[in-house]
């Protein structure tokens, strides 16, 4: 069945916003609402709702509606024990199949990530997205579709939860020398200790996520 452009337009904006944290982990979705909102019908909506769910970023309560997926301590721990495996084997590839310039582009990402103002909502959503592009680029790096599939999903199941933890401490420091440690073995061609950095920064985010996550 195709998927009208109104309702790719929906899921793409919905989406987002979960991500981003704007619409937060358990805040309910009411379609009524949002139609009112996006100016638009309910059935493209149903469409957008359906495949969000159907990817994990929602969940059908009963006569509640829609809500934004709110996960238990243990799924966030069990998503980042494979996000370190995953992690890790993709940046073994990436740096056995890294190409002339690709270290110049990681680079620059990062020296814009620390040039950015964390203490400020607007810096924070920068670097939110510089930290996206840079792991992702070392996923481009792979050329691996189906681990760059499988490592997204993941990464976007916890993503707003990243984004609510730094907005609580602001704090990129350990972050940013994960970072440079990982371009700097990237950088020497060491792909066995890529894959050791890149799941100790997985296990650390992971830490100081569910640290600063807890009432």
């Amino acid at each position: 069945m195709s998927v009208t452009p109104v309702a790719v337009t929906l899921y793409t904006d919905i989406r987002q916003k979960i991500l981003s944290g704007i619409w937060a982990p358990g805040v309910v979705l009411r379609q009524e609402d949002l139609a009112r909102r996006y100016a638009t019908s309910r059935v493209p909506l149903r469409e957008a709702f359906s495949r969000l769910e159907a990817e994990g970023f929602l969940v059908l309560r009963p006569r509640r509606g829609f809500a934004v997926v709110s996960l238990r301590e243990d799924e966030i721990r069990e998503i980042f024990d494979l996000r370190m495996v995953l992690e890790s084997h993709a940046g073994q590839i990436a740096t056995k199949a890294q190409k002339p310039g690709d270290m110049l582009v990681l680079e620059d990402l990062l020296d814009r990530m620390e040039a950015t103002d964390t203490a400020h909502a607007t810096g924070l959503a920068e670097w939110c997205l510089l930290n996206r592009r840079f792991h992702d680029y070392i996923l481009d790096c792979c050329n691996r579709p189906r681990l760059r599939r499988l490592l997204l999903q993941l990464r976007d199941q916890v993503e707003p939860y990243m984004r609510i933890e730094l907005s609580v401490t602001g704090d990129v420091t350990e972050a940013s020398r994960d970072h440079r440690e990982i371009l700097s073995a990237m950088r020497s061609g060491d792909s066995e200790l890529v894959g050791e950095l890149c799941a100790i920064h997985c296990s650390r985010t992971a830490r100081r996520l569910v640290a600063n996550l807890k009432p």
